[in-house]
């Protein structure tokens, strides 16, 4: 039917109910009935997959152990071990910020920190969900090659990930580098990907018009 043809994602969770990228989130996300739970992932020094929507902490949902917000972006996570990660709070949107005022109706989870992949397969399994579907992104970026894995260790420590839990029958791969998937495809053809285009003042991955390609393109000219 074309309900059940249609693929209702829970983005970052269930960002407009519950903290993004959050047990919590996709636990709710679980509860309304999504088809797909859509996540962001990071790698941490120490090699775990985990997830978050942005390479450094972010100051509008991070707090430290003692419960001060950051003042400015935080580290890198690819320069934290998973152990030192696991101690932020980011079960709550900073007040006053712009992102608060986007998601007037998330309800704080305070004390929620930053879930590993396997959590969240976990949580799927104790839910008793085996048909939930993945998509999950890879969050490198060219203009900051330092603050992540490159992107083809990125993609092989996710798909690692996926074939150690199982799922990679039931999982895509997205990015806006596409340099990433294209390792992917090369590598693990059993894992479906998903290219992502941008035309934003925030992000433009495209470039069209620019002479060469794009660095976020796989050196794939949009032009030709």
């Amino acid at each position: 039917s074309t309900a059940a043809a249609f693929d209702l994602q829970g983005h970052r969770g269930a960002r407009g109910l519950a903290p993004e990228n959050t047990l919590a989130g996709f636990k709710c996300a679980l509860a309304i009935g999504v088809s797909t739970l859509e996540m962001d992932v990071g790698v941490t020094r120490d090699g775990q997959v985990v997830l978050s929507h942005d390479s450094r902490l972010n100051p509008d949902l991070t707090r430290t152990p003692d419960g001060l917000w950051l003042n400015k972006a935080g580290p890198a996570l690819f320069h934290l071990d998973w152990g030192e990660l696991s101690q932020f709070d980011v079960g709550r949107l900073k007040p006053g910020t712009l992102y608060a005022r986007r998601f007037p109706n998330q309800q704080a989870v305070d004390g929620a920190g930053i879930p590993s992949l396997a959590q969240v397969i976990a949580l799927t399994r104790l839910a008793g969900n085996d048909h939930i579907r993945f998509n999950i992104e890879i969050k490198t970026n060219p203009d900051e090659p330092v603050a992540t894995l490159p992107p083809k260790a990125f993609a092989e420590t996710v798909a690692a990930a996926l074939h150690k839990e199982g799922i990679v029958a039931r999982s895509t791969v997205q990015s806006f580098d596409w340099r990433a998937l294209r390792h992917l495809q090369i590598t693990e053809p059993a894992i479906r990907t998903a290219y992502l285009t941008a035309r934003q003042s925030w992000l433009d991955n495209i470039q069209a018009g620019h002479p060469g390609p794009s660095p976020w393109t796989a050196s794939l000219d949009i032009d030709d």
